[in-house]
C-alpha cells in the first residue's frame, strides 16, 4: 500500500459570539486539515496547528507506505517542517493504519484501558457582558446541570477579576466538582505567585500556564511557591521542547496537544519520558472533531497514573465553546453523556468526515 495523494485544507469557522482568554479575543477558529489517500482506496484524516508545504509532501510522503510513519516523521523534521504540520500528516497515517488493520487507533497504541473517559468542560471565557461574575456563575452551573464533574475557567485578567470570579464560581458549583483554572501565559512569575496564592484557597485541581510556555525556571519557582498542581506545555513542539520541563520537575502535569507536539508518533515518546520521570500527562484538546477523536484514543490507551485503588482520573478536555468544525465535521458527532465521552470504536480514528461541512468552512 502506497500513498498516492495528499490534500490540505485551511478550515476556518467564524465565531458568532467572540470570547477572550488572557492573551487574545477569538473571533474565528482556524485549523489545518490533511487528507491522505492510498492506492488501496483507504483515506486518512489528520489535523495540525499548521500545514506542511507542498514540496515536503511530494518529497517525503507521496509514494511511501503509510506504515513508514517513523521514517516519514524523521524525514519531515530533518527537512525543517514545523512539528505542528507533521502532526497533521502523522495523525492521518495512524488513521490509515487503523483502517488497514480494521482496528481503532487505541488498539495500535497497545490496547484500551478504558472505553469511556471522564471529561472536564472547558469554557468560562471572558465575554463582553455587563456582569462577568453573574455570567460565569450561570455558565458553570449549566455545566454542572449537564452532569460534568469537572470544569476549567479562564483567568489571567488581573488580581481583581481572577480572585473574585474564581471564588464566585467555586461557591456556585460546590466543593465536589473538580475545578481548574487556565491563565494562558497571562502573568509574569511574581504576579502568578501572588495571584496563585489567593486562587489556591478555592481547592483547585490545577493552575494552567500561569507564565510563558517555555520558562522552565519560572515554572520551577512557581511550583515551589504554590500549594497546588501546576500544568502547561500545550504549545510545545517535539520531545526536545518537553525534555527540560519534564526532567527538571517544572510541572506537575504536562498537557501536550497531539496536533501541535507531533502527532501520535511523537506523543508516545513524550508520554514515555513523562512516565519515566513520574510526571502526569493530560492532553490538551481545543480543535476539530479530528483532534477530539485522536485525543480520546490517547486517553483510552493511557494507563492509570499512579496505579492506585482510586486513581486520579484520565481527563478529556471537552471544549464547550462555539465551533462547528468540532460538532459537525464528523458525520456522527462526538458528544458527552453526563460528562462522560465514549471512545470511538470504529477502525482508525473511528469517525467519518462530512465533506460538505469541510467544504463549507474551507
Amino acid at each position: 500500500m502506497k500513498i498516492v495523494d495528499v490534500k490540505t485544507y485551511s478550515a476556518v469557522y467564524p465565531v458568532k459570539q467572540p470570547f477572550s482568554n488572557a492573551m487574545r479575543t477569538t473571533r474565528e477558529r482556524a485549523f489545518g486539515i490533511v487528507e491522505i489517500t492510498t492506492d488501496s482506496g483507504i483515506t486518512g484524516w489528520g489535523e495540525g496547528a499548521t500545514l506542511p508545504a507542498r514540496r515536503a509532501i511530494d518529497t517525503h510522503v507521496i509514494g511511501r507506505s503509510p506504515f513508514d510513519n517513523e521514517v516519514i516523521w524523521e524525514a519531515l523534521h530533518y527537512q525543517g517542517t514545523d512539528t505542528a504540520a507533521i502532526s497533521a500528516i502523522d495523525i492521518a497515517l495512524w488513521d490509515i493504519m487503523g483502517k488497514a488493520l480494521n482496528q481503532p487507533i487505541c488498539n495500535l497504541l497497545g490496547g484500551a484501558f478504558r472505553t469511556r473517559v471522564q471529561a472536564y468542560a472547558t469554557g468560562l471565557f471572558r465575554r463582553n457582558v455587563p456582569d462577568h461574575t453573574a455570567a460565569l456563575v450561570a455558565e458553570a452551573r449549566g455545566y454542572a446541570d449537564q452532569g460534568f464533574k469537572a470544569m476549567k475557567m479562564k483567568v489571567g485578567f488581573g488580581p481583581d477579576y481572577d480572585i473574585k470570579n474564581v471564588a464566585a464560581v467555586r461557591r456556585a458549583i460546590g466543593e465536589d466538582i473538580l475545578f481548574a483554572v487556565d491563565a494562558n501565559c497571562g502573568y509574569d512569575r511574581g504576579s502568578a505567585i501572588a495571584v496563585g496564592q489567593r486562587l489556591a484557597e478555592n481547592n483547585l485541581l490545577w493552575f494552567e500556564e500561569p507564565i510563558s510556555a517555555d520558562d522552565v525556571e519560572g515554572y520551577i519557582e512557581i511550583r515551589r511557591a504554590l500549594k497546588m498542581r501546576i500544568s502547561g506545555a500545550e504549545q510545545l513542539r517535539g520531545r526536545w521542547a518537553f525534555r527540560r520541563m519534564i526532567q527538571e520537575g517544572a510541572l506537575d502535569i504536562i498537557q501536550p496537544d497531539i496536533c501541535v507536539c507531533g502527532g501520535f508518533t511523537e506523543y508516545r515518546k513524550i508520554a514515555a519520558m513523562a512516565s519515566a520521570n513520574h510526571v502526569r500527562v493530560i492532553p490538551h484538546m481545543f480543535g476539530t472533531a479530528i483532534r477530539l477523536a485522536a485525543t480520546l484514543h490517547l486517553l483510552a490507551a493511557a494507563p492509570d497514573s499512579p496505579r492506585a485503588h482510586e486513581p486520579f482520573p484520565a481527563l478529556l478536555e471537552y471544549d464547550m465553546s462555539e465551533n462547528a468544525l468540532r460538532t459537525q465535521l464528523a458525520k456522527e458527532s462526538i458528544t458527552h453523556t453526563d460528562g462522560v465521552v465514549a471512545v470511538p470504536q470504529g477502525p482508525g480514528l473511528g469517525i467519518e468526515i462530512n465533506r460538505d461541512v469541510l467544504k463549507q468552512y474551507s
